[in-house]
């Protein structure tokens, strides 16, 4: 009895540890390696936009870094590591030139507008597209688009095509919402579409109905950082509850929990979704695993219904009654204060916050509930 003890001691403490640990965005430049990860198959690897020789695998907890030995590249289209000289890559090279034979047009990683004329080995001019559009290396020509970077002169590389980094012949999601797709051909042109009536399900690859948990959460509809002058301070996310911003002293960087968890306020770490209190109005329904969930709320008395990672509106239980997660259902508000504590939405949740209100007063809610305009949950008579 005394080894069982000590076996649930360990595992608790090794949970709680790593659930402790906040985990950094993996970030180069402007590309955001750990969020690209999410728009892919668990296992796939990804390709640098800072090094030839460093690729990262997509695992379900975020991206792992592996370098290939010295002498060879990583080729992202063939994913595997093979001879520097047989790599077409020009990240972290001092001659982008290297390496090229006859005459050929490569892109400057500086620069998304930029582009370099190789000589064979020895660059022979350069220069940059006109305005709107940038230099694709696959066409080895400008064309029309935005550079999607703040700064197309900033000395860090930005990540303009996913193509440059995803193997082709893949389809993979997006991050804005859970129906479009993109598509890598083998030139390295990047395509997408949307699919019909269904959501796009990165685990598989291809259109359709996913109700698993974790189906759509790589939407995260983040805002753009604002800027910031504090040091390390610390902003949730308003809208995925998953996601946290850190202040690097100039603007806010986007970060993410570890699969599983959300930004607690509390504590200001990251904490297994159930117990976590997160930011007022974040989707909670990353990560669940039951159709309704808990609505971040101090009355714990709100609820929404969850498909592929989306929630409908909000509704409200009868008046006396909060929402119970686990039991799916509204129950008496007798048993709030024993649920609360174990449920993070609902954080103090059935703690007295001054006297009751006289009968016959106008504050405060009475009636009917009002109800989303799909399913919701029965009345729990417990």
């Amino acid at each position: 009895m005394a080894g069982k003890y000590l076996l649930a001691s360990i595992l608790c403490l090794v949970l709680g540890n790593a659930l402790g640990q906040q985990q950094q965005s993996v970030m180069e430049g402007t590309y955001n390696v750990t969020q690209v990860c999410t728009m892919v198959k668990t296992g796939t690897q990804l390709g640098s936009i800072l090094s030839c020789s460093i690729y990262y695998v997509c695992t379900r907890s975020g991206p792992v870094m592996q370098t290939c030995s010295s002498g060879y590249a990583y080729n992202f289209r063939t994913q595997n590591c093979a001879l520097a000289s047989e790599v077409e890559c020009y990240y972290g090279m001092s001659n982008p030139c290297a390496g090229v034979v006859g005459s050929a047009w490569v892109p400057n990683v500086k620069n998304c507008q930029g582009w370099y004329y190789c000589n064979g080995n020895q660059i022979g001019g350069h220069g940059v597209c006109d305005k709107g559009e940038r230099f694709e290396s696959a066409s080895q020509r400008c064309i029309y688009g935005d550079c999607g970077q703040p700064d197309s002169n900033s000395d860090e590389p930005g990540l303009v095509n996913y193509c440059s980094v995803v193997p082709p012949n893949m389809y993979f999601g997006s991050t804005s919402d859970c129906q479009t797709w993109y598509y890598c051909n083998a030139q390295g042109l990047q395509t997408q579409g949307e699919c019909a009536s269904s959501a796009f399900i990165a685990s598989s690859a291809s259109c359709g109905y996913d109700t698993a948990p974790g189906a759509c959460d790589r939407v995260v509809n983040a805002p753009v950082p604002t800027t910031c002058s504090t040091l390390n301070k610390i902003e949730p996310d308003p809208t995925t509850c998953g996601n946290y911003y850190v202040c690097n002293g100039e603007v806010y960087v986007l970060n993410s929990c570890p699969y599983g968890t959300y930004w607690d306020l509390p504590s200001q770490s990251c904490v297994y979704r159930k117990l976590a209190a997160p930011t007022l109005g974040c989707n909670r329904c990353q990560y669940a695993t039951t159709p309704f969930v808990n609505a971040v709320d101090k009355t714990c008395d709100t609820y929404y219904y969850c498909q592929n990672g989306n929630h409908g509106a909000v509704s409200t239980c009868p008046t006396g009654f909060y929402f119970n997660e686990a039991d799916q259902a509204c129950a008496p508000n007798s048993g709030l204060s024993n649920y609360s504590p174990y449920n993070g939405a609902c954080y103090n949740a059935g703690t007295p916050s001054g006297p009751p209100s006289p009968s016959g007063s106008t504050s405060g809610s009475s009636g009917d509930s009002s109800t989303s305009s799909g399913s919701s949950p029965p009345t729990s008579n417990a």
